[in-house]
């Protein structure tokens, strides 16, 4: 079985924030699947299953807010025995253009709160990684940046990200994470 965490602050406030990306990418999924998150696993997060052809997978959206992804994750990863190995952590990254997809096998958390979050609670930076790019605040403070709305004339280009972001993690839960990387990384 695998796993695949989209990152986010839970909340009508925060739902259309560039920090909530990974949120939208789970969301597509489960709605392409026809798949309904419901609230579980002792109230930390709300997780649908999907099958595809070949495997089984949990999408979770932490509830915890996103400098507290750990917490949720972590406890996941214990109540069903489930190693880091099966899972993809996708989220925002403002240091890539926006609509960019990096797939990762492993690394840092380039200073995001909610990877390093994961990281330091599962004791290992070895987790693969789906970053989307939403771009670099000019004069803004990245806080208040990340934690705002996509302007109009970004609304299309993340919604094609989100939706080629959604694509790679079904190709990661079908295939060789070396092969999705080569198809997506560009």
């Amino acid at each position: 079985m695998k796993i695949i965490v989209g990152l986010g602050n839970p909340g009508v406030k925060y739902r259309k924030n560039r920090h909530n990306v990974g949120f939208m990418v789970v969301d597509e999924i489960a709605k392409r699947e026809g798949a309904a998150f419901s609230k579980g696993f002792l109230a930390n997060g709300y997780t649908a299953k999907i099958k595809t052809a070949k495997e089984s997978a949990i999408l979770l959206k932490p509830s915890t807010f996103m400098n507290n992804s750990g917490i949720c994750v972590k406890k996941f990863l214990a109540k069903y025995a489930l190693k880091p190995c099966g899972l993809l952590v996708v989220y925002d990254d403002a240091d890539l253009p926006l609509g960019v997809l990096r797939l990762k096998k492993s690394g840092s958390s380039g200073g995001h709160q909610g990877m390093a979050s994961i990281a330091e609670r599962l004791g290992t930076s070895d987790v693969a990684r789906l970053r989307i790019g939403i771009d670099k605040p000019e004069r803004q403070d990245l806080a208040e940046y990340v934690l705002s709305d996509f302007s109009k004339h970004e609304e299309e280009e993340i919604r094609q990200a989100i939706e080629k972001a959604a694509d790679a993690c079904m190709d990661w839960i079908n295939s060789r994470i070396d092969s999705v990387m080569t198809n997506y990384n560009k």
